[in-house]
């Protein structure tokens, strides 16, 4: 039985970090051609950071960003190469034997996969997952840059990375001798602010904005004694968000469905209902008709669901004089409200902040409201 003192030690298995610090310790990596070991449960964005980081990488050495092998060796492309450990075989790091006749000896071939020039990132996810033979492969490839007669690129760093024992991952325990190889980082999952502002500018759903910003315990709702196979992580709303894009919101019943295969039933019943309270409000059309005296709702959760169909609405009607009423609404609300309600507008929206500018109406409270959303 595992006691909470070997479960705390468990979650202890490196420094904590936030996503921005993870940015900010790949950059440092990279630059110094150190492994780093990422450690995380699943569905938090670990590969996302590092393809956040990559792209900071490109953009400082002027390349193009690329996670399309045909662009291997290519130098004005900054690749991120993704290879699954978990799936490999030692062979498919070292590569395969090949008789040379002139040398009267074996040289070993390695896989396409590895660049032989260039610049990028080659991450090794799932490695904990991995069969310790596999593991063993990976120990001269990280530490010297080298396997066998392939050596990595002076452009490229290696990153590893992988759940936690807590996560009730089928993991295999990481030899001493390797861990020693890399620096090991933990990340944390995202705070609902950090989220909601990378939510708005990759278009997540505002509905899936809204609902985890009313009801932040959801955003990431793994237990490791639950038996559900479907529960909230930053990943599993993203993927509701992308099957619900195109269904209405009177249309509860597949909403339901889908969000239900992906965060589980009980969630799923959750985010309906909140969906769902709007019916308790002045049909949608009436704020932007009166904006200046229509009465606004007290209730938090009628206030929620008041700000996400207010951008709703502007989505499907999205001209100036919808966006002058959109204005005079952020004025009557608090600032939390107003601050959210320009980001999800930004999220269906990105070419709002330059309508806003052209606006006398709006220049002081976009000036004042942007800064908490870029």
């Amino acid at each position: 039985m595992t006691t909470n003192k070997t479960m705390e030690k468990m979650s202890q298995v490196a420094i904590k970090v936030t996503h921005d610090q993870l940015e900010q310790v790949i950059v440092k990596f990279y630059k110094s051609k150190r492994a780093l070991f990422l450690w995380g449960t699943m569905g938090i964005g670990k590969s996302f950071k590092v393809r956040d980081a990559a792209r900071v990488l490109a953009k400082e050495l002027g390349l193009g960003y690329t996670e399309d092998l045909a662009h291997i060796n290519d130098e004005k492309y900054f690749l991120v190469i993704d290879i699954r450990l978990s799936q490999c075989d030692p062979s498919d790091l070292r590569g395969i034997p090949v008789w040379e006749k002139e040398k009267a000896a074996t040289q070993w071939l390695p896989p396409s996969t590895f660049p032989r020039k260039g610049y990028g990132i080659i991450l090794f996810d799932e490695l904990n997952l991995a069969p310790p033979l596999v593991q063993a492969s990976a120990y001269q490839f990280i530490l010297d840059r080298r396997l066998g007669e392939y050596v990595v690129p002076e452009g490229y760093s290696v990153i590893g990375a992988g759940n936690r024992l807590e996560d009730r991952a089928n993991v295999f325990e990481m030899a001493a001798p390797l861990s020693n190889r890399m620096g090991h980082v933990q990340l944390d999952p995202p705070s609902v602010e950090t989220w909601t502002t990378w939510a708005a500018k990759a278009q997540i759903d505002p509905r899936v904005i809204g609902y985890l910003n009313f009801k932040q315990g959801s955003l990431f709702a793994f237990d490791s004694n639950m038996k559900e196979k479907a529960f909230g992580t930053p990943r599993s709303w993203h993927f509701v968000s992308d099957l619900i894009k195109d269904i209405p919101t009177n249309n509860l019943t597949d909403i339901k469905l889908y969000a239900g295969s992906l965060v589980g039933e009980g969630e799923a019943t959750s985010f309906a209902g909140f969906l769902k309270l709007r019916d308790q409000l002045a049909p949608i059309a009436e704020y932007f008709k009166k904006p200046d005296t229509i009465a606004l709702p007290e209730k938090v959760d009628l206030q929620w669901a008041l700000v996400t169909s207010i951008v709703e609405y502007y989505k499907a009607h999205n001209d100036e004089k919808i966006l002058l009423s959109l204005i005079k609404l952020l004025k009557r609300f608090s600032e939390e409200y107003a601050v959210f309600t320009l980001k999800l507008s930004y999220a269906i929206d990105p070419s709002i902040q330059a309508k806003l500018q052209k606006l006398p109406e709006a220049t002081n409270l976009a000036q004042k409201l942007w800064k908490f959303i870029m």
